[in-house]
């Protein structure tokens, strides 16, 4: 891995070379507006007419991309995918990424195991739904009815409160017990033993999830 070049007191937006829209790269913007892009994902940037702080990878999908003054990161470690890079190349309290959802399914998985090996808050964006990795413990106020799952990337012991379908202290596991296709009942509560559920929620959880995740925890 790397060591950080770029650091900021302020979150991060990501912005990926799968699928993503000006729309929803606007929207993380308004909760992280210091933009970086993974290489190809500066298209979709100056699309939006927005100019990226930079760009990291090994550019291979940048083509004839003016960049101007944005600062380029370079990093040719094949192992890693352009979020890897990323991630490794940026200090922030907080990334919202975007063109890392959706599209081809290796590239999403991809993105998942991203987070796993990161314990920062991270929350990625698709046209539909946000996904991230649940802190040890999470409080969250959301409109009752709206979807709510949970998904267990690695084998851990999870506490959720709030939902139509609340778990104490359950043993769950990718391949055993999971949490999904529930409903919001209430305030969600969510504690975990270790970084490895997923969170999944529509879009609209963007707002109250980015301000859960940025009140340091007690």
């Amino acid at each position: 891995m790397f060591c950080p070049i770029l650091s900021s007191e302020e979150p991060i937006t990501l912005v990926g070379g799968g699928e993503g829209s000006v729309q929803v790269l606007n929207k993380a913007l308004q909760f992280a507006p210091l933009l970086v892009a993974a290489d190809g994902g500066a298209r979709l940037a100056f699309e939006a007419g927005h100019v990226p702080r930079a760009v990291v990878g090994d550019f291979d999908s940048l083509g004839d991309l003016e960049l101007g003054e944005t600062e380029l990161i370079h990093t040719k470690d094949q192992n890693l995918t352009d979020f890897q890079k990323c991630l490794a190349s940026l200090e922030a309290p907080l990334f919202v990424g975007v063109g890392f959802l959706g599209g081809r399914l290796d590239h999403q998985m991809a993105s998942f195991t991203a987070l796993l090996q990161d314990t920062r808050p991270i929350v990625l964006l698709s046209e539909t739904e946000i996904a991230l990795i649940a802190p040890r413990r999470i409080r969250l106020d959301l409109p009752l009815g709206m979807a709510f799952a949970l998904y267990p990337l690695l084998e851990t012991r999870l506490t959720s409160r709030g939902l139509v379908y609340p778990l104490e202290k359950a043993e769950v596991a990718p391949d055993g017990l999971i949490s999904t296709s529930n409903e919001v009942a209430g305030p969600v509560e969510i504690e975990t033993d270790r970084h490895g559920v997923l969170i999944i929620a529509p879009l609209a959880a963007l707002e109250p999830v980015v301000r859960a995740l940025r009140v340091p925890a007690r």
